[in-house]
């Protein structure tokens, strides 16, 4: 029996037979003055499992300078130790796109943190509208889920969205392995925001995921009117139990401004 799991391949490539959810891979055009249009963008609807869906994707227009928030999502589904993270870009007509950094698995492959030391997984953006990459998380795989605003001018979060978008080309062009310890989600987060406000160092929390919220209030980059104590459990997104995830799922997650 080997000790280690088997390499899937020498190189990562985006030549993948993969499972639903990574069957199409975010494309980026920049057009005139600020325009950017992406295609890919996912938009599962759930009907009450995980494994029941309708698949669905769609292209759309953004306007750059109409950017002008960023949520940072951390959902635990066991425990407290690891969380995964990503990030949600707020446009002034109302609009947020969900942009989670993950494993792109082919079909019959299922997540392994121990394999995703080993080359197992390409990594992968998945571009998404919030009823489908947060809404899983909170009404069907019932995942603790916090949602929190993040402190930021709406210039460096418009260029937190061209480094996130320059990344996605050049995956689609030179595909990378994911590796759980150093191209994760969340280091990856940590990368982009560091490319952006260089103040911005590596700490352990980013490691121990759970944590990472926390090393983000540390930063001063969440409300410091409230303990992060306090913060942390009024930012958890509570649905009731006969939630739908309607069209206005993004207003009902958000704490009143």
């Amino acid at each position: 029996m080997p000790i280690f799991p088997r390499l899937t391949s020498a190189t990562p490539s985006n030549e993948l037979d993969c499972i639903l959810e990574y069957a199409k891979l975010p494309q980026v055009e920049w057009r005139a003055g600020d325009k950017i249009f992406l295609r890919n963008i996912r938009n599962f609807r759930y009907n009450g499992t995980k494994d029941d869906y309708l698949p669905s994707w769609y292209d759309d227009e953004f306007t750059l300078d109409e950017l002008t928030t960023v949520d940072v999502i951390s959902s635990y589904w066991s425990g407290n130790t690891i969380a995964h993270l990503f990030l949600s870009f707020g446009f002034k007509d109302g609009r947020h796109l969900a942009i989670s950094i993950e494993t792109r698995r082919r079909i019959n492959q299922i997540y392994s943190t121990w394999r995703g030391f080993f080359k197992h997984y390409t990594l992968t953006y998945v571009l998404a509208d919030e009823r489908d990459l947060i809404g899983v998380r909170t009404d069907v795989r019932k995942e603790r889920v916090y949602l929190y605003s993040v402190k930021i001018p709406a210039e460096t979060a418009q260029a937190l969205f061209i480094n996130y978008l320059g990344r996605i080309e050049k995956l689609s062009l030179q595909p990378e392995f994911y590796n759980t310890f150093n191209n994760n989600c969340t280091t990856n987060i940590l990368h982009h925001a560091a490319s952006v406000s260089p103040e911005i160092k590596f700490n352990w929390k980013v490691l121990v995921s759970g944590y990472a919220d926390k090393y983000i209030y540390e930063l001063g980059l969440l409300d410091s009117r409230l303990p992060f104590k306090k913060l942390k459990e009024i930012s958890l997104i509570r649905r009731p139990s006969d939630a739908a995830i309607a069209d206005d799922y993004s207003k009902s997650i958000r704490l009143p401004s």
